[in-house]
């Protein structure tokens, strides 16, 4: 991200409806709270979902960004300051593992490299939880000012998922209700650049997370067709 992003979202991470809406999506396929887990959590930014993620155990963290570290030393969080593709994951040591929008990245150059890295680090019946950027078409300036290489298929990351030796248990696009706004917005965004995510009302915070709150309880149902992300949990066998 741009420096100045990391600031913004830091701000925004426990308030903004986006960003709790993911954290609720999350939750939908994290294992039950039934005892504590060892979890890594790949790219974790400002410390957001890291802190979240420690109501299921112990979350380790890896992050590269220097921009980063003053805001995960503000959630209390000690990250290991490591490039993802260079960091090698500890064999069988991990109850879940976590990737929320972090394969588009431009740093990330092998996508199967890092899902093999991640089979690696999960223990035989380990949970593989991943969010990612849909839909190439949604393409825009913010996704430069997140340094963004790509956004994705959800058939493109189950293909790959499976190649590399992972069940999928849950595949879904996320963002279903509001997908109408996101791609508007994003419309507009190609032609004209604005920042996407700022300070909203109270009101339509509220309403954007209720939208949001309805559909992750269908996601036990339902699968999604279309959405301005994908979400996945994956599950390496026993």
């Amino acid at each position: 991200m741009d420096k100045e992003e990391y600031s913004l979202l830091y701000e925004l991470e426990n308030t903004h409806w986006w960003f709790l809406a993911k954290r609720i999506f999350i939750e939908t396929i994290l294992p039950q709270k039934e005892r504590k887990y060892q979890i890594l959590d790949m790219g974790s930014g400002t410390g957001g979902l890291s802190k979240f993620l420690q109501a299921w155990g112990h979350v380790d963290c890896v992050e590269s960004s220097k921009y980063a570290f003053p805001f995960l030393r503000k959630r209390k969080l000690r990250a290991i300051d490591e490039d993802i593709m260079r960091y090698t994951c500890k064999r069988n040591a991990y109850d879940i593992v976590c990737l929320f929008d972090v394969l588009y990245h431009k740093d990330i150059t092998d996508d199967a490299a890092i899902i093999q890295k991640v089979f690696t680090g999960l223990v035989p019946g380990g949970v593989f939880c991943i969010t990612d950027c849909a839909i190439p078409f949604l393409y825009s300036s913010h996704d430069k000012r997140m340094h963004a290489r790509k956004r994705y298929y959800l058939s493109e990351l189950v293909k790959l998922l499976e190649k590399q030796g992972f069940i999928v248990a849950k595949r879904t696009y996320i963002f279903f209700f509001v997908f109408p706004i996101f791609f508007v917005s994003r419309l507009l965004n190609k032609i004209i650049p604005f920042s996407t995510v700022g300070h909203i009302s109270p009101l339509i915070n509220s309403l954007l997370i209720q939208m949001c709150t309805l559909e992750a309880a269908m996601l036990k149902y339902v699968q999604f067709p279309i959405g301005s992300s994908v979400l996945i949990k994956a599950i390496k066998p026993s």
